[in-house]
């Protein structure tokens, strides 16, 4: 009768341990305004990065809830185990202490361009006409080293991307830095008078960016599960084949 009830136990210890791997469990998404990246201007959320997180939870089964906020937010959810993941992430060392990097990075070559406004007649052609301007830029964004350490660049940071453009098309800003991609989608949509300029000066540098994992939240022994997954998007070229569709959207709506 013991031997009987042991062996109960344990298979209840199993089965009980095998309901709790396959449940269906949630990752939550930090997802910024960075269109058309991440576009949070309507719900459902939309944009290359939202289809990308859904397709690595597809891969795992797991659901995706999302929570918006402003970058320099978004980095302390995950520092703080509040969110699971976020997207389009340049590798720094003081990130690395709370998230890890899954590899392969999924965009590489990144350019980041500069915006001013017509009638201020500025031009950047150079790093060093920078040093004359006030750039506006993301909060908690990072750029390249050269930008990113140079000194005698005033840097000026605002919540969100769409804050500055709207600022520059009002000439309460000078000059604005965001990357490529991003910052022409974000001028298309507002600078319906056609004011504003893209400068001559851009960054484009070998650089790589990452889908994140919280070192800190109770999701982050998914890591190899994601990191398989990634991989298997990578090399199918699913993730190349959901941002040309984005792009094909773009060129027809416009």
């Amino acid at each position: 009768m013991r031997r009987c009830l042991i062996h109960a136990f344990f298979i209840t210890i199993a089965f009980s341990a095998c309901t709790y791997a396959t449940e269906n469990k949630t990752i939550i998404y930090a997802i910024p305004h960075w269109p058309p990246w991440s576009d949070t201007s309507e719900y459902p959320y939309q944009g290359i990065d939202v289809d990308v997180v859904n397709a690595l939870a597809n891969k795992i089964a797991v659901d995706v809830e999302t929570v918006q906020c402003a970058w320099k937010r978004c980095l302390r959810l995950l520092e703080t185990g509040k969110a699971d993941i976020a997207t389009n992430v340049l590798k720094r060392a003081s990130r690395e202490r709370y998230l890890y990097y899954l590899s392969p990075p999924y965009r590489t070559n990144l350019i980041y361009a500069f915006y001013t406004h017509k009638g201020s007649m500025i031009s950047i052609k150079h790093q060093s006409d920078l040093y004359s301007y006030s750039v506006s830029l993301e909060r908690g964004a990072s750029f390249t080293s050269d930008f990113d350490n140079d000194s005698n660049i005033t840097k000026r940071p605002v919540s969100q991307i769409d804050f500055a453009i709207k600022q520059l098309i009002n000439q309460r800003a000078s000059v604005v830095i965001g990357e490529s991609h991003q910052i022409d989608y974000m001028v298309a949509k507002f600078d319906q008078n056609d004011v504003l300029e893209k400068q001559p000066l851009t960054y484009s540098e070998a650089l790589e960016s990452y889908i994140v994992l919280s070192k800190t939240s109770s999701n982050s022994h998914l890591k190899k599960q994601l990191t398989d997954a990634l991989k298997q998007l990578v090399a199918s070229g699913e993730i190349t084949e959901i941002i040309d569709n984005h792009s094909r959207k773009a060129t027809r709506t416009d």
